[in-house]
């Protein structure tokens, strides 16, 4: 079982982060965004579930595994629910911002997966991938808070 796991986890994380920059560079319109999105998706949901397949076979060395996988499944599950139904309750382009914030967050889990385990755990491996993706998605938030919103051609009746 945890060769089969470790299998699934090896092959989602390299996919994820083989589809994390050109989800990233796709025009943010139904199309080639979505279509990778959802490719860049089911690689986040199988490396989220066979992180926790793995912490429960070795619980006492695999629980920062664990709180990875437990984030990124989180932010995943977040982050699809809000461009799927776009609330109103967030404003005309909130939901945008919410969807940007939550799947950057699961580039950065995906980076620092990697990070880590080409260090060997090493504590910048940790932190840097947090302190860099954050740092862009911050700047990418401002970029779409500044945008002005579209304007929609009103024809008198």
């Amino acid at each position: 079982m945890r060769s089969v796991l470790v299998v699934i986890h090896a092959l989602s994380g390299i996919s994820g982060l083989l589809l994390a920059l050109p989800v990233l560079l796709a025009p943010k319109r139904r199309g080639r965004h979505t279509r990778l999105g959802w490719a860049y998706a089911a690689s986040a949901l199988g490396l989220s579930l066979s992180a926790l397949g793995l912490f429960a076979l070795e619980p006492a060395r695999l629980w920062g595994l664990a709180v990875l996988g437990a984030l990124t499944l989180g932010w995943l599950i977040g982050g699809l629910w809000i461009a799927r139904r776009r609330p109103r309750s967030l404003g005309a382009r909130g939901w945008r911002i919410w969807h940007l914030n939550l799947m950057g967050s699961t580039v950065i889990a995906f980076v620092t997966g990697f990070a880590v385990q080409m260090t060997d755990g090493n504590l910048i491996a940790w932190l840097a991938p947090t302190a860099i993706g954050s740092a862009l998605i911050a700047r990418r938030t401002a970029q779409e808070v500044a945008r002005r919103p579209r304007r929609v051609a009103v024809h008198p009746a």
